[in-house]
């Protein structure tokens, strides 16, 4: 799945590197990507210097002006792991000097903000904040920056400032951010562009971003530990087939077309039980028939016995790249069923540990009868995703992977000897 241009491969990296990482949220902040990025930092610190260059680390609301004229709360800077977090603050100067960002959120003006105009106002913030990155990483080898627009572009600058190589990995939505004239201005101007499956890549491709600068890894997860699904189902009275939603419950997770199907299983399956875990709204019922757990948000620990108990992890989204939830469902052998996106069908079709299936909640239902019906099918789909993960997924298999890319920018002849 991870794939690197071939003059670019690097078999080992004998020196410790000083990593500049650049982030618009880092964890304490809850989400995926801060998760993610937790992690890999965590575990390339055991080997280099990484320093985190953050925005925020609270959970409030990103908009036009955050990344600039109304940054978020200040925070103190503090250790992680080994890994090094410090805050990305503008200066009263040089939010003076992004005054023309003011525009962005102008009625009659702001309609363009995100078009072709977003890329004078990325050149602008790049040249204002650039210094204030670079000096943040005197002495890096390479700058990385994690999501796109605005910062995104002042990360490459600052790079160019440093005189080092710059990687962006943009976790872009197509049609939802990420794909806009200034991230493009941003990607083409980068070291290398990391997309987080092949379909991802395409997209930067389709952006202006030259083959031999594109690069595919996806996210990583430590897994989650077996066991506790017995003690759950014996706790929940679940003796059939248990299929799992896991995630906030945010429309486009598609956790209503669940719903939706869930009364259409009962009518030939009644002995199915769906549990809904994580936050978000009630629950609508659509039909007694069904048997609809409504768990709420949990623990790691709880959330760990549910991926073990679950005959099927059921993540039929709208708008999805790389999902842990399914790296961790993997983790324990729990096979996956996922909507027909691009990028899902290109994930479980990869690993083989999942089925996909088209958005709406007719054919939904029909897929989970089909797979329940059929426990040896999922059993195997359920080893596959666990091999697929073991392989190419584990927190220690991505940050090899990107240390072996840093290795090969900051040294090439070794990547061109290793070809």
């Amino acid at each position: 799945m991870h794939s690197l241009p071939k003059t670019r491969v690097v078999t080992k990296v004998e020196r410790q590197l000083r990593l500049l990482f650049v982030a618009r949220r880092y964890w304490p902040a809850v989400g995926g990507v801060e998760s993610f990025l937790r992690q890999l930092a965590r575990e390339l610190a055991q080997r280099h210097e990484v320093t985190v260059l953050a925005h925020r680390i609270d959970d409030g609301p990103t908009d036009r002006l955050t990344d600039s004229l109304r940054p978020p709360p200040p925070f103190e800077p503090f250790e992680d792991g080994g890994v090094h977090i410090r805050p990305l603050r503008i200066s009263a100067r040089d939010k003076l000097l992004l005054s023309p960002l003011l525009s962005q959120v102008v009625p009659g003006f702001r309609r363009y903000a995100f078009g072709r105009a977003r890329i004078g106002a990325a050149s602008l913030y790049a040249t204002v904040v650039s210094p204030t990155i670079a000096d943040a990483g005197k002495g890096a080898q390479v700058v990385h920056m994690w999501g796109s627009d605005l910062v995104a572009a002042a990360a490459v600058r600052a790079a160019r400032r440093l005189d080092v190589p710059s990687v962006i990995t943009p976790f872009a939505h197509r049609g939802q951010w990420g794909d806009g004239p200034a991230d493009a201005f941003a990607y083409r101007d980068a070291d290398r562009v990391i997309g987080l499956l092949d379909v991802d890549a395409a997209v930067y491709g389709g952006l202006g971003v030259s083959d031999e600068r594109l690069a595919v890894c996806g996210v990583c997860s430590p897994g989650v530990r077996p066991g506790g699904g017995a003690e759950l189902r014996e706790r929940f009275g679940i003796a059939g087939p248990l299929v799992l939603f896991l995630g906030v419950r945010r429309p486009y997770k598609g956790f209503d077309l669940i719903s939706a199907s869930a009364p259409l299983v009962a009518q030939r399956r009644s002995d199915v039980t769906f549990a809904f875990v994580g936050p978000g709204p009630p629950l609508v019922q659509e039909n007694g028939a069904s048997r609809l757990l409504d768990i709420g948000a949990v623990d790691d620990e709880e959330k760990a016995a549910w991926l073990d108990a679950a005959d099927l992890l059921c993540l039929p989204s709208r708008g999805e790249i790389f999902p842990v939830s399914i790296l961790e469902a993997w983790s324990v052998g729990t096979p996956v069923l996922v909507s027909d996106l691009p990028t899902l069908r290109e994930l479980v079709g990869k690993a083989g540990g999942g089925e996909a299936v088209a958005l709406e909640s007719g054919l939904l239902a029909a897929k989970i009868v089909e797979l329940v019906e059929h426990p040896e099918r999922l059993r195997e789909l359920g080893e596959a995703g666990r091999r697929f993960w073991s392989k190419s997924c584990t927190v220690e298999a991505v940050a090899k992977w990107h240390e072996h890319l840093y290795g090969s920018l900051v040294t090439p002849e070794i990547g061109a000897r290793a070809a």
